[in-house]
């Protein structure tokens, strides 16, 4: 089973779990609101029937965001999961506008005080206090902010059940106000809630960048390593709680590209273990010190580095330069630098195919002929055995 099938299971199994006590809890408050005449108790049955709507759409989402990437969506499907949070945000705020509408609306009728609207409410407060954490602790483990923020979701409906517990109590005193101002209390909680979870996912949809203190410590995991230096022009966005991560590393002036290749997987390697959170990095290997990036914004036109010729240029000028000595050199395995923005060339000649004894006089043939080529910074030939 995959890993991302294993998340799709456990978000939905704690999102079902949830659904049921929210359907349970939000039913036994409505009816013990509607006998008691409470508003602050009517309105708290609502939140918990808001929370088993906001359990579907976290349900369903949550079989979608977790596939795999396809064709048509090359970094998969985790930005669902931020989509339906950011609806979610705008459907909670609703209701807590109708809440706040309806306490007001009702103001003077007669609120009552029972024991089984008490009992309503002190279920809620424990139940509902469980499911946070038991929701909270599986959207960490798979990095879900959709399901830490149905967590909260749940914890609102707790704080909000401590307030209308307020107004049973002020009521219980003879205050007669009680009642309407835990109302307003339960919709202005909603109300934060929805906003914060509307701002936080909207951010996340324009590719704001998380959170420098994270991006710091990602930087200093990579400067960690021996070999690898300087981590530079690190750019992130989020999807639902996980982190893809660009970044450019200088690696040793002369490594070869299977070493480049080989220190990037391991940059890669390296922060995913230490930071969970990030799911892909995308890692630019640099061999100088210039960065490539300022370079690209800051000047005009063609940058120096690439106004040198590819490799399919250079090979064919070898072809003809140094068509007397194709015998015994292999031009298929010449090795190129573009280091500081100039060229620098490996020779590669099969010292099979020439006497010991004339090879040092042939490489200072074919170096003088090299001398003669303008983009050519420095050349240098390497006799070797089966090559």
């Amino acid at each position: 089973m995959t890993k991302l099938k294993q998340e799709q299971q456990i978000a939905k199994k704690v999102t079902l779990v949830g659904a049921i006590w929210d359907a349970l809890l939000g039913l036994a408050k409505i009816l013990a609101g509607h006998f008691s005449h409470s508003n602050a108790l009517l309105a708290d049955g609502i939140h918990s029937l808001s929370d088993l709507v906001t359990d579907i759409f976290v349900y369903f989402t949550s079989a979608n965001a977790r596939r795999g990437p396809d064709e048509n969506h090359p970094y998969g499907h985790l930005r669902f999961e931020t989509l339906t949070t950011v609806a979610l945000g705008f459907i909670l705020m609703l209701v807590a506008i109708g809440i706040a509408f309806d306490a007001f609306a009702s103001e003077g009728q007669n609120a009552q005080f029972t024991w089984y609207g008490l009992a309503a409410i002190l279920i809620t407060i424990v139940v509902k206090e469980g499911i946070f954490h038991y929701t909270k602790l599986a959207g960490e483990k798979i990095q879900s902010k959709m399901l830490i923020a149905n967590a909260w979701h749940s914890r609102s409906d707790a704080l909000s059940s401590v307030a209308v517990l307020a107004g049973l109590v002020g009521i219980y005193l003879g205050i007669p106000w009680a009642d309407l101002a835990a109302a307003v209390v339960v919709a202005l909680l909603i109300a934060k809630m929805a906003i914060g979870m509307i701002w936080e996912n909207l951010a996340e949809l324009v590719d704001t960048a998380p959170d420098p203190k994270l991006m710091a410590q990602i930087k200093d995991t990579a400067n960690s390593l021996k070999h690898v230096m300087a981590p530079h022009d690190m750019r992130a966005r989020s999807m639902a709680g996980k982190i893809y991560l660009d970044m450019h590393i200088h690696v040793p002036s002369h490594a070869t590209v299977s070493e480049g290749h080989y220190l990037g997987d391991l940059v890669a390697y390296t922060i995913k273990q230490a930071h969970p959170q990030v799911a892909d990095v995308m890692v630019h290997i640099d061999t100088d010190d210039s960065i490539q990036t300022d370079s690209f914004r800051e000047e005009k036109g063609k940058p120096p580095q690439l106004k040198l010729p590819a490799r399919q240029q250079i090979l064919a000028d070898l072809g003809y330069l140094l068509r007397e000595h194709k015998a015994y050199i292999n031009l298929e395995n010449t090795r190129l630098h573009y280091l500081n923005k100039q060229l620098e060339m490996e020779i590669i000649a099969q010292a099979e195919q020439l006497p010991v004894e004339q090879q040092a006089a042939a490489s200072q043939q074919i170096l003088f002929i090299l001398n003669q080529v303008s983009y050519l910074h420095q050349a240098s030939v390497h006799w070797v055995h089966n090559a």
